[in-house]
C-alpha cells in the first residue's frame, strides 16, 4: 500500500513537471532559431548567445525525457505490483 501511494506521488510528480518543460523546450527551439536566424557567424555575442539557447534547450530536453521515463517505470511497475492473483478454475465439468 505504501509503494503503490509513493509510485503514485512520484508518478503525479513527473506528470506535473512534463509538459512545462516540453512547452520550455518548445519555446527554447524557437528562441535558438531567432537568435541563429538574426546572428552572424563571426560575432562573437551573437555565437554567445546561439550557445546559451543551444545549452538550455538540450537541457530542457532531457530533463523532458527522464520525467518521462520515471513515469513509464512508475507505470511499469505499478502494472507489475497490482497484477492480480491466479483465479482457480472452476470444475464444471464434473457438475452435470
Amino acid at each position: 500500500m505504501i509503494l503503490e501511494t509513493f509510485l503514485i506521488s512520484i508518478m503525479s510528480f513527473a506528470n506535473f513537471v512534463f509538459y512545462p518543460l516540453v512547452i520550455g523546450t518548445i519555446i527554447a527551439v524557437i528562441i535558438e532559431q531567432i537568435f541563429r536566424a538574426t546572428g552572424d557567424e563571426e560575432d562573437l555575442k551573437a555565437v554567445k548567445n546561439v550557445t546559451i539557447a543551444m545549452g538550455i534547450r538540450k537541457y530542457l530536453w532531457r530533463q523532458a525525457w527522464l520525467f518521462n521515463i520515471i513515469w513509464f517505470v512508475g507505470y511499469a511497475i505499478l502494472l507489475i505490483v497490482n497484477r492480480p492473483g491466479q483465479q482457480a478454475m472452476p470444475d464444471m465439468i464434473w457438475q452435470g
